[in-house]
């Protein structure tokens, strides 16, 4: 038999059998795991190694290292998992689970980017748990493989992302959290495939706020912990109109794609058109974009702008910018700009939102959408025809919003920058965003009804969308601006950093925007232009009718004014009131 000493690594020639040296070796390195485990002396295997050559040595084993290696550790996991392991999960679940690991988030989220924005990894959201609902999902690796199968009161195993998903022919992904600190359970029920989530929640039948001696019952997934719904289905005056909108759509469709692609097609640039809408209420901001577009240097030369009446499509014209003015569908919007965020004014522009990115996709064109409030820095279609780009291969790409609510999950994509290569895919997610018009005017949000219809296009289609995080520097807003990102604003006022654009996003009304860019150095319109129509401007300026507007309007150099001294500024605005009490300086 095999002898050991503990002081001579004495180890005798007799015969033995691989049985009995390999029980000792379990037995040896069971006894060291477990005094390991304990911090305890363990009993005396210090000489394994020397075990193992004696396997090899004899004469009736024809065995390589790497073969005793995993015999060994075959035996010893073995054994383990009889003394000390237990299985994660029992014979009753395993139809749909097999086994358990974590992953960094970090790479997780890179190599499997499905294009929501992601928190960054913390010492609390820092892996990703991925479940085996099949045993030949299980890594390759049978250390892994035991490693997903057992606990061994150490906790969930850790792997690299590529090891833990090899084997994965498919992979269903779920992003949770723990909103509101509410006591949140994930239920995984092994059943007929489905994609949809379906929420449970303790409050009362006809509606109200959560209550924990209530049962559970099923809610929509836009209802929170305070009895507020953020999904309705529309009332009927809003189906209603929404069918007389559609109505007048339909009516002039072939007349309306004919005019507009003769206009199209003189001005795409490899395919591609920058499209915007804006009324004579917004119309300072739709000179201030081009004014300071062509002060950098940037073309404008393949904007197309659906102006929403007569005047603005006149003074966009003298810009020299392409029109397209739809009467038919049109004649009703107001002129007058919006107050506030969701008013009658906002929601009725909403539509035109929604018509003009339609019209253009239908005819086959790429198309970079974007709000009048908005500056550029560089060209961004540069950045989207980029085919070095880890993001080439996405349908649509978005500005990140910033509000990570449920409201706009999973993507919080803002829909006043965003651009769409066309394809079946995103030509059909802009028809059914028409035929969800009443959604629009129940939410009051183009940006709302859009997320819901991309969302379930995303789930049924594949339609790929990728959100340009909020955490990059290369699409800032309003998220920034409002939310004292101090270290960020004070780099791009100082330009220390070169985004491409940036949004007056997240800011009240029309004077407010103006009154950023002014602070922020980036409002190039002269005050005589301002809330002008074409005709106005001609005559204070004693111009021809047929006179380009840029050089009465359009400055050469920015005029800064200070405003606020609490928000970001080009200058210090220290002598500034705070537009929000009690707030410091941004200097």
């Amino acid at each position: 038999m095999v002898q050991i000493s503990r002081g001579s690594r004495q180890l005798s020639s007799s015969k033995f059998s691989i049985s009995q040296i390999l029980l000792t070796i379990v037995l040896c390195a069971v006894s060291y795991y477990s005094g390991t485990v304990t911090h305890k002396d363990s009993i005396g295997c210090e000489n394994v190694n020397d075990l193992k050559n004696a396997v090899k040595e004899n004469n009736n084993v024809a065995l390589n290292d790497s073969e005793i290696e995993a015999l060994v550790q075959k035996r010893v996991r073995q054994e383990l998992s009889a003394a000390k392991e237990t299985q994660y999960f029992s014979n009753s679940v395993s139809q749909y689970m097999n086994g358990v690991v974590r992953v960094p988030k970090d790479g997780f989220v890179k190599k499997y980017d499905y294009g929501p924005p992601m928190d960054a990894a913390t010492d609390k959201n820092g892996d990703v748990m991925i479940f085996y609902n099949s045993p030949k999902a299980l890594p390759s690796d049978d250390t892994h493989q035991h490693m997903a199968q057992f606990s061994s009161g150490a906790g969930i195993g850790v792997l690299e992302v590529d090891d833990a998903t090899a084997n994965c022919d498919t992979m269903n992904v779920i992003n949770t959290n723990n909103p509101g600190n509410t006591r949140q359970c994930l239920a995984i029920v092994g059943n007929y495939e489905s994609y949809n989530v379906q929420r449970w929640m303790r409050v009362p039948m006809d509606g109200g706020k959560l209550d924990k001696s209530l049962p559970m019952r099923a809610v929509s997934r836009g209802y929170a912990s305070n009895g507020s719904q953020q999904f309705m289905p529309p009332k009927p005056n809003n189906i209603k109109k929404h069918w007389g909108m559609l109505e007048t759509y339909f009516r002039s469709i072939e007349e309306t794609l004919g005019r507009l692609k003769s206009i199209a097609d003189k001005i795409a640039k490899d395919n591609t058109i920058i499209v915007m809408t804006c009324n004579m209420g917004q119309s300072e901001l739709l000179m201030n974009f081009v004014c300071n577009a062509r002060s950098k240097g940037l073309s404008t030369d393949n904007v197309l702008v659906f102006p929403t009446d007569k005047n603005t499509k006149d003074l966009a014209e003298g810009l020299g910018l392409a029109t397209f003015y739809d009467e038919k569908n049109f004649e009703d919007m107001p002129e007058n700009e919006a107050g506030h965020y969701g008013d009658k004014a906002f929601v009725a522009m909403m539509f035109a939102k929604v018509v003009c990115v339609q019209l253009v996709s239908h005819l086959g064109y790429d198309l970079l959408f974007q709000d009048v409030d908005i500056v550029w820095y560089k060209n961004p279609i540069e950045y989207f025809n980029d085919d070095k780009s880890p993001y080439r291969d996405f349908d649509m790409y978005f500005q990140d919003d910033g509000a990570h609510s449920t409201r706009y999950a999973p993507y919080s994509a803002n829909s006043g920058f965003y651009f769409v290569r066309n394809n079946k895919r995103t030509r059909y997610l802009f028809t059914s965003l028409l035929y969800a018009g009443d959604q629009i005017l129940e939410s009051h949000s183009h940006q709302q009804a859009l997320v819901q219809v991309m969302n379930e296009h995303s789930s049924l289609f594949g339609l790929r969308v990728k959100v340009l995080s909020r955490d990059t520097d290369e699409f800032p807003g309003g998220w920034h601006y409002h939310k004292r990102n101090k270290d960020f604003m004070m780099k791009v006022v100082k330009e220390e950093i070169n985004p491409f654009i940036f949004h007056m996003s997240w800011t009240k009304n029309k004077d407010n925007k103006i009154k950023f860019f002014q602070q922020m150095g980036q409002w190039y319109v002269a005050d005589s232009c301002i809330a002008h129509t074409k005709q106005e401007i001609v005559g204070n300026h004693a111009l021809d009718v047929e006179d380009h507007l840029s050089e009465p309007c359009c400055l050469a150099e920015p005029n800064i004014v200070c405003h606020y001294r609490d928000k970001p500024s080009k200058v210090p605005c220290r002598e500034s009131d705070p537009i929000d009490a009690g707030r410091p300086s941004f200097w």
